[in-house]
């Protein structure tokens, strides 16, 4: 059933078939991921594209640094408020029919905000407004389209099929911020926007055209409360998923936190707001590097240490970067960010994936899904509050800190992770 899709145009003692046929590229082969792969790629390269323009933008409109911390808490309050719980409706509602409407809520509010611009009434708070409806937007989209690995890829498949997946944010990591940076500067911040909102086509015609059963998981009877618990309950009790999602969050509140700050870390410590899309080209090639390994090795039993490594490994290039403003030390380790984001996130995410049981998988996802987006916001208003009041690589230098000491921690009882190998 999974590999219906294959082309059939190469012969088998082909190299490329061979390539293709190795354990770690066996999901390029199946007809509805290459087809979710692709819709995937196409809508992230459109989100950097708005990106690059977005952080400009609000530091244009405000030059106010804690201003971008509070727009990306805006985006990602609903996740943290609700997150744990948005996986009951990921797996209670039909998957294809959730992850259109949603491409087509991201569609609108991105050519309502280039229209805007274009026209000249932008304000300040149409921002906030659509990043508010984006963020609960997300809080089930992300659950729901991460749930659709599981189902159009065997499971012997998933430890490569998940990475490949990741693949399509972080390439377009590469390539979108490239395109919004030439776009932003011939054509002004509407474009960024007007190809963003086209970008989410390429994931609705994906949606519609996979042939995978994708209605809703089938379940036993029981109270909603029950239902809506049931993930937080099963990832509290198994010790394994435990350390994952208390590293996880550590790796949100305080490692993440560098992101909305880098329109403001290029602009006040770089002094070249056009430098900030090299730096997210940067930490795109880092987590292509990351992704290229975690590919590479999927077959072997390293998920532990890689995941033990990566975080200490995240906090100390955070603290480095936060003591120097040399171009040719900064982006080597903005690249060492990345790689190291990708294989905790990355890995995080295929061993909830295979610890979890298919009734329940998209509830239990979305306890990753909280840890990596709705855990974030928690410290924003003090990074933001950090950055205005002493500097942005302070504010930095604080949280690169506490992952260094989180990873620490983490070490220590790595006891925990056995067996997840």
């Amino acid at each position: 059933m999974y590999l219906s899709g294959y082309t059939g145009l190469m012969k088998e003692s082909s190299p490329v078939a061979r390539f293709l046929h190795s354990p770690q590229f066996v999901p390029f082969t199946i007809r509805d991921f290459r087809l979710l792969w692709t819709g995937a790629f196409l809508s992230f390269i459109g989100s950097w594209i708005q990106n690059v323009a977005q952080g400009i933008l609000v530091m244009q409109i405000t030059n106010d640094p804690a201003m971008l911390t509070w727009v990306t808490f805006t985006n990602t309050a609903p996740m943290s408020l609700l997150g744990p719980f948005a996986g009951t409706f990921a797996d209670m509602l039909n998957k294809r029919l959730v992850l259109i409407i949603a491409q087509l809520v991201y569609a609108a509010n991105a050519l309502f905000l280039a229209a805007a611009i274009h026209f000249g009434f932008l304000r300040l708070e149409f921002i906030f407004i659509v990043a508010l409806i984006n963020g609960f937007n997300t809080m089930i989209e992300i659950p729901t389209r991460q749930s659709l690995v599981s189902r159009v890829v065997p499971p012997e498949n998933m430890a490569s099929a998940v990475p490949m997946q990741a693949m399509t944010f972080n390439l377009a990591r590469i390539v979108g911020p490239a395109i919004g940076g030439i776009l932003l500067a011939r054509f002004g911040p509407q474009a960024n926007y007007f190809a963003n909102g086209l970008s989410y086509l390429a994931l609705v015609f994906a949606a519609t055209a996979i042939r995978a059963d994708l209605s809703s998981a089938k379940r036993v009877a029981q109270p909603i409360v029950d239902l809506i618990v049931e993930g937080v309950r099963y990832t509290m009790k198994d010790r394994r998923l435990k350390m994952l999602f208390f590293m996880e969050c550590t790796v949100s509140i305080f490692g993440l936190a560098y992101i909305p700050l880098l329109p403001a870390f290029a602009i006040q410590v770089l002094k070249n707001g056009n430098l900030l899309g090299t730096i997210f080209t940067f930490v795109g090639i880092g987590a292509m590097i990351g992704l290229g390994t975690l590919i590479a090795t999927s077959h072997r039993p390293i998920k532990r240490l890689l995941i033990m490594w990566a975080m200490p490994t995240m906090g100390l290039a955070l603290v480095l970067i936060s003591l120097t403003n040399t171009l040719w030390l900064i982006y080597p380790l903005f690249s060492l960010i990345g790689l190291c984001a990708i294989m905790q996130f990355n890995t995080t995410n295929t061993l909830f994936q295979t610890l979890s049981p298919d009734r329940m998988k998209g509830r239990v996802i979305s306890m990753h899904v909280w840890a990596l987006n709705g855990s974030s916001p928690l410290a924003l208003p003090l990074f933001g509050w950090l950055a205005k009041t002493y500097s942005v690589d302070v504010a930095m230098r604080c949280g690169g800190s506490v992952v260094l000491f989180g990873g620490i921690v983490a070490w220590l009882n790595g006891r925990r992770l056995h067996g997840v190998d």
